[in-house]
């Protein structure tokens, strides 16, 4: 089986999956933040990449979790609210990256 290579996004996507999972430990409030923006970036990215290749009904759902979690008008949700929120991002992103085309 050959192996296919990652593109920056999925490499940067896998990055932020283990970012995702540390939000599930007591950490600084700035940690939270970061991890916010790197979320909205990147779920912008992908919101693009899939409405480039057609793909609208994903293209939705990343530019729905580009607004639940840029961190400029803030959505204030219980902290066990957003771990999960965070792990089922985590899952959706390692299946979106390593599902069979």
């Amino acid at each position: 089986m050959k192996k296919r290579k990652l593109s920056t996004l999925e490499k940067s996507s896998l990055i932020l999956v283990l970012a995702l999972l540390l939000c599930l430990l007591s950490l600084p409030y700035g940690f939270y933040i970061i991890i916010r923006l790197a979320t909205a970036i990147i779920a912008g990215c992908w919101a693009y990449k899939f409405f480039s290749n057609g793909k609208t009904d994903y293209a939705i759902i990343a530019c729905s979790i580009v607004l639940l979690f840029q961190p400029f008008l803030k959505i204030t949700l219980d902290r066990l609210t957003w771990n999960i929120i965070d792990v089922i991002l985590a899952g959706l992103i390692v299946l979106i990256i390593f599902k069979k085309k």
